[in-house]
This record gives C-alpha cells, sequence and structure tokens, in this order.
C-alpha cells in the first residue's frame, strides 16, 4: 500500500484528488479549484519574495 498523495500547492495539506478510473497518474494537487500549477508557481514566487525582501533579525 503507497502513502496517500498531498496536494503539492505550498501550504496545502489536503489529499490530492485520486486518479481517473479509467486510468492515468494520480493528479499533484487537491480538488480545490486554485490549487493549480499555475497558481502554486505563483505561490513559491510569492514566497520567495517575501523571503528575500524581510530582513534577516539581528542577534544582538
Amino acid at each position: 500500500m503507497t502513502a496517500e498523495k498531498i496536494c503539492i500547492y505550498p501550504g496545502c495539506d489536503r489529499p490530492a484528488v485520486p486518479p481517473h478510473v479509467l486510468g492515468g497518474p494520480q493528479p499533484s494537487f487537491c480538488d480545490l479549484e486554485e490549487h493549480n500549477a499555475l497558481t502554486a508557481h505563483q505561490e513559491r514566487q510569492r514566497r520567495a519574495h517575501d523571503a528575500a525582501s524581510t530582513p534577516e533579525e539581528s542577534h544582538g
């Protein structure tokens, strides 16, 4: 038995939708319409930009 596949959208921990009954690979995203390849890419870009523009805390 394989582990349940989780949605690859950043920050999502919902299960990915099951494979189609006629076959094919299991999708990588959950059933939320806004969780797709384009929006996942945009969210990763946004998070990278936010991380790059946030000053590091000083440990003084």
